[in-house]
C-alpha cells in the first residue's frame, strides 16, 4: 500500500463549483427492549469557490445554499425544504438554518478538515448530513501526473473534530477524460448535537464503500455513489442505546 505524495490542484483560484449530495438512511435502535427504526432522507446542495491553493493543501468557501430532508418514524412523517419561507422561521428548525447562506471557510491540509464558523454544527442536525462536511477534501483528485493508471493504489486519511477516516483507495479505469476510483474508508464519529432542546450524542463506527468519478483534466469529482453501514450507541437523557444504521449517498459536482 502506497501513501500518494500530492499535487497542487489544477483548477484557478476563483473557480466555484456546487456539489449536491442525496441521502438515504435507515437507523435502528433499541430503547427498553423495543426495537424503533427511522428512515431518513437528505439533499444539501453546497456552492463552494476556491479560495487558495498549496501543496498537499487548499482552502474554499463553502456556502449551504439549500437543504431538503425528511423523516419517518414510528408512522409519523416530517419533511422541509429550505427554500419555504415559512419553513425557514420555524424555531424548531433554527439549528439546521443557521448557517444557511453564510459562507464557512474551509481548510484541508493533508486530510485534515478544519472548518471556521457553523457549518458542521447545522450539518449534524440534518439526519444522514453530517458525513459531507467530514470528507470535503475528497472532491479533488490530488495525485501526480505519472501515478495515474489502473491498479495504482494509495491510503488517505480525513479527519475533523468529530470524526476520522481512513481510506484505502486504488485506481479502477482510466479515460482520456475522466478517473474512476474506488475508495474504502473505516469512519469513526463522536458527536453531540441538540434537537428539539435535547442533547443527542452519539459515537459510532462502520465502513463506506464509495467509488467516484474524476475529471482528468482538472481532478475535481464529477459524481460518487456511496454505500456504508454503521453501527455504535446513542445516548438521550442519559440513557444509553445501541444504533445501526444503512447509508446511501449520491453526489454531483458541477462548475458555476
Amino acid at each position: 500500500m502506497i501513501v500518494a505524495k500530492a499535487q497542487q490542484i489544477k483548477l484557478p483560484v476563483g473557480k466555484k463549483f456546487q456539489v449536491i449530495t442525496e441521502v438515504k438512511g435507515n437507523n435502528v435502535t433499541s430503547m427498553m427492549g423495543q426495537d424503533m427504526e427511522m428512515s431518513n432522507t437528505s439533499t444539501v446542495y453546497l456552492d463552494h469557490e476556491l479560495k487558495s491553493v498549496g501543496t498537499n493543501k487548499f482552502s474554499m468557501g463553502v456556502i449551504i445554499k439549500r437543504i431538503t430532508a425528511s423523516v419517518s418514524m414510528m408512522g409519523q412523517e416530517q419533511s422541509f425544504d429550505s427554500d419555504d419561507e415559512a419553513v425557514r422561521s420555524n424555531p424548531a428548525l433554527a439549528d439546521a438554518f443557521k448557517s444557511l447562506g453564510k459562507e464557512a471557510e474551509i481548510t484541508i491540509d493533508g486530510g485534515k478538515v478544519t472548518m471556521q464558523g457553523e457549518m458542521l454544527e447545522a450539518l449534524k442536525t440534518i439526519p444522514g448530513a453530517a458525513s459531507e462536511g467530514n470528507d470535503m477534501g475528497r472532491v479533488f483528485l490530488m495525485l501526480k501526473d505519472e501515478v495515474i493508471k489502473e491498479g495504482y493504489t494509495w491510503t488517505s486519511n480525513s479527519s475533523t473534530e468529530t470524526g476520522t477516516s481512513e481510506i484505502n483507495n486504488v485506481i479502477e479505469k482510466v479515460t482520456d477524460k475522466e478517473i474512476q476510483v474506488l475508495a474504502n474508508a473505516t469512519v469513526k464519529v463522536s458527536s453531540t448535537m441538540t434537537q428539539n432542546g435535547m442533547e443527542i450524542k452519539q459515537k459510532t463506527e462502520g465502513t463506506v464503500k464509495s467509488t467516484r468519478i474524476y475529471d482528468r483534466a482538472t481532478g475535481l469529482m464529477i459524481s460518487e455513489v456511496s454505500s456504508g453501514d454503521i453501527k455504535g450507541n446513542m445516548e438521550v437523557m442519559g440513557q444509553q442505546m445501541p444504533l445501526t444504521s444503512k447509508i446511501e449517498t449520491k453526489t454531483s459536482v458541477k462548475l458555476l
